[in-house]
């Protein structure tokens, strides 16, 4: 419409005529107040007043009421009400503006303090890692470190009996990052918890198990508080070492970090049935560990050897009990005469005086399973391992070399 201004962004234009009706109608607003102000005067003063103030009101009313009844009177009120939506509209964009800048102004804040937050967990992290041992350090080396970080004194006690949870629960190749005891409100003795960074181990009243932390566990872990993680009915507060979140965040970053293992070239798994399966499973590790011409000894009287190779001799058990230290002994003085290394497959495991002399003396100890896939038990089995899955990585990565590369001993034309 021609007089709908609006659809443009301003007011549409005003005839000679529309403008004296708005003057006539402002003029009569005042009339009308002043009239309202007598009248209410008037009551008091004078009735003679009171009823010229209100015939007055009354005759600019009509007036008005007819002056917006003619063709400019509903211009002009059409053109009011356009110019009070007008208004509202603007306050409202201007409100929404200012809503959304301070919105962006909020997130921006809080990014700011997220990527702050991110570096300086970054660098908790970053700290906490690199003030451990390295891995496959031996375990009662990496407890005496953690203790020592948390207590600021040896505790002979604490450091058994974390060395005992551990050689239970705690793999070879795992790195611990922090040994805590549980709060001990209403209990007699606290448990004690080592967290590494594949997961956690738990004593408690004489038992001891594995522990998986979930994000559900952590509780107060917030920018300013120490953490609380729970196990069960336990709650263990990390406030002396290490901030729970920064040992949980220490558990991802350390885990991405380490070497991953190069499955898909290892040894096929081989079912362990008898002792000879046992056997021909740790002669296809043996190779896979760089110990090529690995050969399992003819069936018989072995003289306690089980896997002969230039460089290495090794033993196999397949028995429902541990392995002890006197075995391991008789392995060591073969390998010794020998001048060859000594490795050792059990697959029932081995008792912890065996393991600790056995680390002593870089016999490297692995425990298999019913598939034959050994696990390290000790540090001189770990670098083996981790040397031969290093080397394993670097053949898969290496590109293949074209037939035309490839050197005969022809001399090129």
């Amino acid at each position: 419409m021609a007089d709908d201004g609006d659809t443009q962004g301003r007011p549409a234009p005003r005839s000679p005529g529309d403008s004296r009706v708005e003057m006539i109608t402002a003029l009569l607003a005042v009339v009308m107040v002043i009239a309202l102000l007598v009248l209410l005067v008037g009551a008091f003063v004078s009735t003679v007043v009171w009823a010229s103030a209100t015939a007055v009101f009354l005759l600019a009313a009509l007036i008005l009421w007819l002056l917006n009844k003619t063709p400019a009177g509903r211009r002009n009120t059409a053109r009011h009400e356009r110019d009070a939506a007008r208004y509202t509209r603007q306050r409202a964009q201007a409100a929404a503006r200012a809503e959304q800048e301070r919105q962006a102004a909020a997130a921006a804040l809080e990014n700011r303090r997220a990527r702050e937050a991110a570096r300086t967990m970054r660098r908790a992290v970053r700290e906490l890692l690199d003030d451990l041992p390295a891995r496959g350090t031996p375990q009662d080396e990496a407890i005496a470190h953690c203790l020592e970080k948390t207590l600021g004194e040896r505790n002979p006690r604490l450091q058994a009996e974390a060395e005992r949870l551990a050689r239970r629960h705690v793999a070879v190749d795992e790195r611990i990052l922090c040994v805590e005891q549980s709060v001990t409100e209403g209990r007699a003795r606290p448990a004690l918890l080592i967290l590494t960074d594949r997961g956690a181990a738990v004593s408690d009243k004489g038992v001891s198990y594995r522990f998986d932390p979930r994000p559900e566990d952590v509780w107060e872990a917030s920018e300013t508080a120490f953490g609380h993680l729970s196990v069960g009915d336990l709650a263990f507060r990390f406030a002396r070492y290490s901030r729970l979140r920064v040992a949980l965040a220490a558990r991802e970053e350390a885990a991405a970090a380490a070497l991953p293992a190069a499955a898909v070239h290892r040894p096929a798994e081989r079912l362990i049935r008898d002792a000879r399966d046992a056997e021909l499973a740790a002669v296809d590790w043996m190779r896979y560990l760089g110990f090529t011409d690995a050969a399992a000894t003819p069936v018989g009287a072995d003289g306690g050897i089980d896997v002969l190779a230039e460089r290495a001799v090794a033993q196999v058990k397949k028995e429902g009990s541990r392995t002890t230290r006197p075995t391991v002994q008789q392995l060591h003085g073969v390998a010794i005469a020998e001048q060859r290394a000594a490795l050792f497959f059990s697959m029932a495991g081995y008792t912890p005086p065996a393991i600790a002399w056995a680390t002593q003396q870089e016999v490297a100890l692995f425990q298999y399973d019913l598939q034959g896939t050994p696990q390290p038990v000790n540090p001189p089995a770990l670098r083996l391992l981790d040397a031969a899955d290093e080397q394993a990585s670097r053949a898969a990565d290496a590109p293949a070399a074209a037939p035309a590369d490839i050197n005969d001993g022809t001399a090129a034309p």
